[in-house]
């Protein structure tokens, strides 16, 4: 499955698993389908296809962006989401991300714009990140010694910026369907949806496509 929504309401991803998690937690805190999700494949395709949206300007009302804050941080990641607005004309918006999820409003000349910088919008991380603040944090802790033995006796290969990724995926493997995908773990609740910062990302989404 894809998502490669057009429409006047949209929301930039990196990748189909952001795609499963933002839907398993719409799914779960009964929000509307007031907007589609776009899968663009990275964060740099993220950043190209918000800046193309906001070149075309015609029916356009609000754009969403979802992205890690990683490659190589938060600061530079949102950097580059300030250039990409600077360059379409936009200088209202705050020098840092709000903690909450950053929105610029609408005005004449542009859309409502979203930006949320995984995991929290003030952490260096990823998707994976924001997952494994879902987990049960005893048994996430317990996979993240794992995690480490593992790379201690030379058994992993991972680069030390997926670390977050072998511990959320070392905990999904022991739970009742071994290897459950981000999505259907948060639909099963083997990861919380109703975590804080599951339910700071939903009002982020609520507030910017209410």
């Amino acid at each position: 499955m894809t998502f490669k929504h057009i429409g006047s309401k949209v929301l930039l991803t990196e990748g189909i698993n952001d795609c499963h998690v933002i839907l398993a937690l719409c799914r779960h805190y009964n929000i509307p389908k007031t907007f589609g999700l776009y899968e663009c494949g990275s964060d740099e395709l993220a950043l190209k296809r918000l800046s193309g949206l906001l070149a075309t300007r015609e029916q356009i009302t609000t754009i969403g962006i979802v992205i890690d804050a990683d490659n190589p941080n938060l600061a530079a990641k949102w950097q580059a989401v300030k250039d990409r607005l600077q360059k379409s004309g936009i200088t209202s918006f705050p020098e840092t991300p709000e903690p909450s999820g950053t929105i610029i409003p609408a005005d004449d000349t542009c859309p409502r714009i979203g930006v949320w910088l995984m995991p929290n919008n003030q952490l260096d991380g990823m998707l994976e990140d924001f997952c494994s603040q879902l987990a049960h944090p005893t048994g996430l802790g317990f996979a993240e010694k794992c995690v480490n033995g593992a790379k201690e006796n030379n058994y992993a290969t991972f680069i030390d910026s997926h670390k977050s990724k072998a511990v959320i995926h070392t905990f999904l493997a022991w739970q009742h369907e071994p290897g459950m995908p981000l999505g259907q773990a948060i639909t099963a609740r083997t990861l919380d949806p109703d975590n804080m910062l599951a339910n700071q990302f939903i009002e982020w989404l609520g507030a910017l496509f209410q």
